[in-house]
Protein backbone atom coordinates (compact mmCIF):
# COMPACT_ATOMS: atom_id res chain seq x y z
CA UNK A 1 0.00 0.00 0.00
CA UNK A 2 1.39 3.39 -1.01
CA UNK A 3 1.81 5.73 1.94
CA UNK A 4 -0.17 8.98 1.78
CA UNK A 5 2.29 11.83 2.15
CA UNK A 6 1.70 15.54 2.60
CA UNK A 7 1.33 17.54 -0.59
CA UNK A 8 1.37 21.30 -0.97
CA UNK A 9 -1.41 23.07 -2.84
CA UNK A 10 0.87 23.32 -5.85
CA UNK A 11 1.58 19.59 -5.64
CA UNK A 12 -2.16 18.83 -5.56
CA UNK A 13 -2.86 21.11 -8.51
CA UNK A 14 -0.02 19.46 -10.44
CA UNK A 15 -1.51 16.05 -9.65
CA UNK A 16 -4.94 17.09 -10.91
CA UNK A 17 -3.43 18.51 -14.08
CA UNK A 18 -1.45 15.31 -14.67
CA UNK A 19 -4.69 13.36 -14.37
CA UNK A 20 -6.43 15.44 -17.00
CA UNK A 21 -8.13 18.33 -15.22
CA UNK A 22 -7.95 21.44 -17.41
CA UNK A 23 -5.70 23.83 -15.48
CA UNK A 24 -4.15 25.44 -18.52
CA UNK A 25 -3.39 28.98 -17.33
CA UNK A 26 -2.39 31.00 -14.27
CA UNK A 27 -5.95 32.08 -13.58
CA UNK A 28 -7.35 28.53 -13.47
CA UNK A 29 -4.36 27.44 -11.36
CA UNK A 30 -4.98 30.21 -8.82
CA UNK A 31 -8.67 29.27 -8.73
CA UNK A 32 -7.82 25.60 -8.15
CA UNK A 33 -5.53 26.48 -5.25
CA UNK A 34 -8.16 28.74 -3.67
CA UNK A 35 -10.93 26.15 -3.70
CA UNK A 36 -8.61 23.38 -2.51
CA UNK A 37 -7.44 25.60 0.34
CA UNK A 38 -11.02 26.43 1.29
CA UNK A 39 -12.71 23.05 0.98
CA UNK A 40 -9.85 20.54 1.12
CA UNK A 41 -8.75 18.00 -1.49
CA UNK A 42 -10.52 15.09 0.19
CA UNK A 43 -13.89 16.86 0.53
CA UNK A 44 -13.88 18.45 -2.89
CA UNK A 45 -12.03 16.06 -5.19
CA UNK A 46 -12.48 12.65 -3.58
CA UNK A 47 -16.05 13.59 -2.76
CA UNK A 48 -17.23 14.95 -6.11
CA UNK A 49 -14.97 13.60 -8.86
CA UNK A 50 -16.98 10.46 -9.69
CA UNK A 51 -18.96 11.87 -12.63
CA UNK A 52 -15.83 13.50 -14.06
CA UNK A 53 -13.68 10.35 -14.16
CA UNK A 54 -12.87 8.52 -17.36
CA UNK A 55 -14.39 5.11 -16.67
CA UNK A 56 -12.45 3.48 -19.50
CA UNK A 57 -9.07 4.41 -18.05
CA UNK A 58 -7.21 1.86 -15.93
CA UNK A 59 -5.69 4.67 -13.87
CA UNK A 60 -7.29 7.78 -12.37
CA UNK A 61 -7.97 10.00 -15.37
CA UNK A 62 -10.49 12.79 -15.82
CA UNK A 63 -12.74 13.21 -18.82
CA UNK A 64 -11.56 15.78 -21.34
CA UNK A 65 -12.97 19.19 -20.48
CA UNK A 66 -13.05 18.66 -16.69
CA UNK A 67 -12.44 21.90 -14.81
CA UNK A 68 -12.14 22.82 -11.16
CA UNK A 69 -14.98 25.31 -11.62
CA UNK A 70 -17.38 22.57 -12.63
CA UNK A 71 -16.27 20.24 -9.82
CA UNK A 72 -16.75 23.11 -7.37
CA UNK A 73 -20.16 23.92 -8.89
CA UNK A 74 -21.30 20.35 -8.14
CA UNK A 75 -19.91 20.68 -4.61
CA UNK A 76 -21.81 23.93 -4.04
CA UNK A 77 -24.99 22.43 -5.49
CA UNK A 78 -24.76 19.56 -3.01
CA UNK A 79 -24.42 22.04 -0.13
CA UNK A 80 -27.60 23.80 -1.24
CA UNK A 81 -29.35 20.45 -1.62
CA UNK A 82 -28.38 19.42 1.92
CA UNK A 83 -29.73 22.70 3.27
CA UNK A 84 -33.06 22.24 1.47
CA UNK A 85 -33.59 18.66 2.57
CA UNK A 86 -32.45 19.33 6.13
CA UNK A 87 -34.87 22.24 6.61
CA UNK A 88 -37.88 20.37 5.32
CA UNK A 89 -37.03 17.16 7.16
CA UNK A 90 -37.03 19.28 10.32
CA UNK A 91 -40.54 20.48 9.43
CA UNK A 92 -41.75 16.90 9.13
CA UNK A 93 -39.84 15.88 12.25
CA UNK A 94 -41.47 18.58 14.37
CA UNK A 95 -44.93 17.56 13.20
CA UNK A 96 -44.37 13.85 13.84
CA UNK A 97 -42.87 14.47 17.27
CA UNK A 98 -45.87 16.57 18.23
CA UNK A 99 -48.29 13.85 17.13
CA UNK A 100 -46.35 11.12 18.93
CA UNK A 101 -46.24 13.02 22.20
CA UNK A 102 -49.97 13.80 21.93
CA UNK A 103 -51.28 10.31 21.17
CA UNK A 104 -48.88 8.46 23.46
CA UNK A 105 -49.54 10.84 26.36
CA UNK A 106 -53.30 10.69 25.75
CA UNK A 107 -53.24 6.94 26.39
CA UNK A 108 -50.42 6.48 28.91
CA UNK A 109 -49.86 9.87 30.51
CA UNK A 110 -47.10 12.33 29.73
CA UNK A 111 -44.37 10.75 31.88
CA UNK A 112 -44.78 7.01 31.32
CA UNK A 113 -42.60 6.57 28.25
CA UNK A 114 -40.07 4.49 30.21
CA UNK A 115 -42.59 1.79 31.10
CA UNK A 116 -42.01 -1.38 29.08
CA UNK A 117 -45.67 -2.47 28.92
CA UNK A 118 -46.76 0.84 27.37
CA UNK A 119 -45.22 -0.34 24.11
CA UNK A 120 -46.20 -3.12 21.72
CA UNK A 121 -44.87 -6.26 23.42
CA UNK A 122 -46.46 -8.45 20.77
CA UNK A 123 -43.90 -7.47 18.16
CA UNK A 124 -41.11 -9.81 17.11
CA UNK A 125 -38.01 -9.22 19.25
CA UNK A 126 -40.05 -6.68 21.22
CA UNK A 127 -38.13 -7.26 24.45
CA UNK A 128 -34.75 -6.30 23.03
CA UNK A 129 -36.18 -3.46 20.90
CA UNK A 130 -38.19 -1.85 23.70
CA UNK A 131 -35.38 -2.27 26.22
CA UNK A 132 -32.94 -0.71 23.75
CA UNK A 133 -35.31 2.21 23.09
CA UNK A 134 -35.77 2.95 26.80
CA UNK A 135 -32.00 2.79 27.35
CA UNK A 136 -31.45 5.18 24.43
CA UNK A 137 -34.01 7.65 25.80
CA UNK A 138 -32.27 7.56 29.17
CA UNK A 139 -28.88 8.05 27.53
CA UNK A 140 -30.02 11.05 25.51
CA UNK A 141 -31.72 12.53 28.59
CA UNK A 142 -28.50 12.22 30.59
CA UNK A 143 -26.50 13.76 27.74
CA UNK A 144 -28.79 16.82 27.75
CA UNK A 145 -29.17 17.07 31.53
CA UNK A 146 -27.78 20.63 31.45
CA UNK A 147 -30.36 21.77 28.91
CA UNK A 148 -32.45 24.47 30.70
CA UNK A 149 -35.81 22.91 29.83
CA UNK A 150 -34.65 19.42 30.86
CA UNK A 151 -33.02 20.50 34.12
CA UNK A 152 -36.05 22.68 35.02
CA UNK A 153 -38.54 19.82 34.80
CA UNK A 154 -36.22 17.39 36.57
CA UNK A 155 -35.62 19.78 39.47
CA UNK A 156 -39.18 21.09 39.71
CA UNK A 157 -41.25 18.01 38.88
CA UNK A 158 -38.86 15.07 38.98
CA UNK A 159 -39.75 14.02 35.43
CA UNK A 160 -39.71 15.31 31.85
CA UNK A 161 -43.00 15.42 29.90
CA UNK A 162 -42.81 13.65 26.56
CA UNK A 163 -43.51 16.85 24.62
CA UNK A 164 -40.44 18.43 26.26
CA UNK A 165 -38.31 15.31 25.88
CA UNK A 166 -39.10 15.28 22.15
CA UNK A 167 -36.96 18.38 21.70
CA UNK A 168 -33.80 16.44 22.49
CA UNK A 169 -34.59 13.01 21.04
CA UNK A 170 -33.10 12.33 17.63
CA UNK A 171 -35.31 11.59 14.67
CA UNK A 172 -33.83 8.09 14.60
CA UNK A 173 -34.99 7.50 18.18
CA UNK A 174 -38.40 8.97 17.43
CA UNK A 175 -38.66 6.68 14.43
CA UNK A 176 -37.97 3.67 16.66
CA UNK A 177 -40.39 5.03 19.28
CA UNK A 178 -43.15 5.18 16.67
CA UNK A 179 -42.41 1.66 15.42
CA UNK A 180 -42.89 0.30 18.96
CA UNK A 181 -46.07 2.18 19.86
CA UNK A 182 -49.34 0.29 20.27
CA UNK A 183 -51.17 -0.31 16.94
CA UNK A 184 -54.07 2.07 17.65
CA UNK A 185 -51.71 4.91 18.56
CA UNK A 186 -49.65 4.31 15.42
CA UNK A 187 -52.77 4.35 13.28
CA UNK A 188 -54.06 7.54 14.92
CA UNK A 189 -50.82 9.23 13.87
CA UNK A 190 -50.57 7.76 10.36
CA UNK A 191 -54.15 8.80 9.61
CA UNK A 192 -53.02 12.40 10.02
CA UNK A 193 -50.94 11.83 6.86
CA UNK A 194 -53.55 9.67 5.11
CA UNK A 195 -51.22 6.68 4.95
CA UNK A 196 -50.90 3.29 6.65
CA UNK A 197 -48.83 3.02 9.81
CA UNK A 198 -46.27 0.72 8.15
CA UNK A 199 -45.81 3.31 5.40
CA UNK A 200 -45.23 6.04 7.97
CA UNK A 201 -42.74 3.82 9.79
CA UNK A 202 -40.81 3.32 6.55
CA UNK A 203 -40.89 7.04 5.71
CA UNK A 204 -39.63 8.04 9.16
CA UNK A 205 -36.77 5.54 9.06
CA UNK A 206 -35.78 6.73 5.57
CA UNK A 207 -35.80 10.47 6.24
CA UNK A 208 -33.92 9.83 9.48
CA UNK A 209 -31.02 8.36 7.50
CA UNK A 210 -31.01 11.29 5.08
CA UNK A 211 -31.19 13.74 7.98
CA UNK A 212 -28.02 12.23 9.42
CA UNK A 213 -26.27 12.61 6.06
CA UNK A 214 -27.28 16.27 5.96
CA UNK A 215 -26.27 16.96 9.56
CA UNK A 216 -22.80 15.48 9.04
CA UNK A 217 -22.15 17.20 5.73
CA UNK A 218 -22.02 13.98 3.72
CA UNK A 219 -22.55 13.92 -0.05
CA UNK A 220 -26.28 13.95 -0.64
CA UNK A 221 -26.96 14.18 -4.36
CA UNK A 222 -25.73 10.60 -4.91
CA UNK A 223 -27.24 9.22 -1.67
CA UNK A 224 -27.89 5.48 -1.64
CA UNK A 225 -29.03 3.13 1.10
CA UNK A 226 -29.45 -0.64 1.41
CA UNK A 227 -32.84 -0.47 3.12
CA UNK A 228 -35.43 0.75 0.60
CA UNK A 229 -38.42 2.99 1.12
CA UNK A 230 -41.67 1.04 1.01
CA UNK A 231 -43.42 1.19 -2.36
CA UNK A 232 -45.99 3.97 -2.69
CA UNK A 233 -48.71 4.78 -5.25
CA UNK A 234 -46.41 7.55 -6.53
CA UNK A 235 -43.98 5.01 -7.97
CA UNK A 236 -46.66 3.64 -10.27
CA UNK A 237 -48.23 7.02 -11.04
CA UNK A 238 -44.85 8.31 -12.21
CA UNK A 239 -44.40 5.18 -14.34
CA UNK A 240 -40.96 4.52 -12.89
CA UNK A 241 -39.17 1.62 -14.55
CA UNK A 242 -38.76 -1.63 -12.60
CA UNK A 243 -35.96 -4.19 -12.59
CA UNK A 244 -36.37 -7.94 -13.14
CA UNK A 245 -37.14 -8.42 -9.46
CA UNK A 246 -40.00 -5.93 -9.66
CA UNK A 247 -38.30 -3.19 -7.63
CA UNK A 248 -38.60 0.33 -8.95
CA UNK A 249 -35.25 1.59 -10.23
CA UNK A 250 -35.76 5.08 -8.79
CA UNK A 251 -37.39 6.35 -5.65
CA UNK A 252 -36.54 3.36 -3.49
CA UNK A 253 -32.92 3.64 -2.27
CA UNK A 254 -31.90 7.11 -3.47
CA UNK A 255 -32.50 10.79 -2.75
CA UNK A 256 -35.73 10.79 -4.72
CA UNK A 257 -37.09 8.23 -2.25
CA UNK A 258 -36.60 10.82 0.48
CA UNK A 259 -38.54 13.35 -1.58
CA UNK A 260 -41.38 10.84 -1.96
CA UNK A 261 -41.38 10.27 1.80
CA UNK A 262 -41.51 14.02 2.43
CA UNK A 263 -44.32 14.39 -0.10
CA UNK A 264 -46.36 12.25 2.28
CA UNK A 265 -45.27 14.01 5.48
CA UNK A 266 -45.25 17.70 4.55
CA UNK A 267 -48.20 19.98 3.99
CA UNK A 268 -49.03 20.65 0.33
CA UNK A 269 -47.64 24.18 0.56
CA UNK A 270 -44.42 23.08 2.25
CA UNK A 271 -43.88 20.35 -0.31
CA UNK A 272 -44.45 22.73 -3.21
CA UNK A 273 -41.97 25.19 -1.71
CA UNK A 274 -39.41 22.44 -1.29
CA UNK A 275 -39.93 21.21 -4.85
CA UNK A 276 -39.50 24.75 -6.16
CA UNK A 277 -36.25 25.22 -4.24
CA UNK A 278 -34.84 21.96 -5.61
CA UNK A 279 -35.87 22.92 -9.14
CA UNK A 280 -34.14 26.29 -8.80
CA UNK A 281 -30.98 24.69 -7.40
CA UNK A 282 -30.84 22.27 -10.34
CA UNK A 283 -31.38 25.18 -12.74
CA UNK A 284 -28.56 27.17 -11.13
CA UNK A 285 -26.20 24.21 -11.45
CA UNK A 286 -27.28 23.57 -15.03
CA UNK A 287 -26.05 27.01 -16.06
CA UNK A 288 -22.58 26.14 -14.74
CA UNK A 289 -22.30 22.75 -16.44
CA UNK A 290 -20.12 22.34 -19.51
CA UNK A 291 -18.99 18.72 -19.38
CA UNK A 292 -21.71 17.11 -17.29
CA UNK A 293 -25.35 17.13 -18.31
CA UNK A 294 -28.48 17.81 -16.31
CA UNK A 295 -29.56 14.21 -17.00
CA UNK A 296 -26.37 12.81 -15.42
CA UNK A 297 -26.98 14.81 -12.26
CA UNK A 298 -30.65 13.82 -12.09
CA UNK A 299 -29.75 10.17 -12.57
CA UNK A 300 -27.29 10.30 -9.65
CA UNK A 301 -30.05 11.84 -7.53
CA UNK A 302 -32.45 9.08 -8.59
CA UNK A 303 -34.86 11.70 -9.93
CA UNK A 304 -36.97 10.67 -12.95
CA UNK A 305 -37.41 13.31 -15.64
CA UNK A 306 -41.04 13.79 -14.63
CA UNK A 307 -40.29 14.22 -10.92
CA UNK A 308 -42.12 17.55 -10.70
CA UNK A 309 -45.37 15.74 -11.51
CA UNK A 310 -45.35 14.88 -7.80
CA UNK A 311 -46.55 18.43 -7.16
CA UNK A 312 -49.95 17.64 -8.62
CA UNK A 313 -50.36 14.11 -7.30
Amino acid sequence: MVEKVFKTLDDLVDLLEERGVDISDASSRDYAKRVLEKHGYYNLINGYNKLFLDTESETVRYRAGTTMKEINALYQFDRVLRDIFFRYILEAETHVKSLISYYFSETHGHKNYLIYTNFNTALRDSESKITSLIAEIQRQTATHSNDPSISHYLKTHGYIPLWVLNNILTLGTISKFYSLMLPQERQNISRCFNIMDKELESSLAYISTVRNFCAHGNRLYCFRTKKPLSTTPYHQLLAIEQNQSGEYLKGKRDLFACLIALKRLLSKNDYKRMSKEIYRAIGTLDKKLNLLTRSEIMNEMGFPQNWRTLNSL
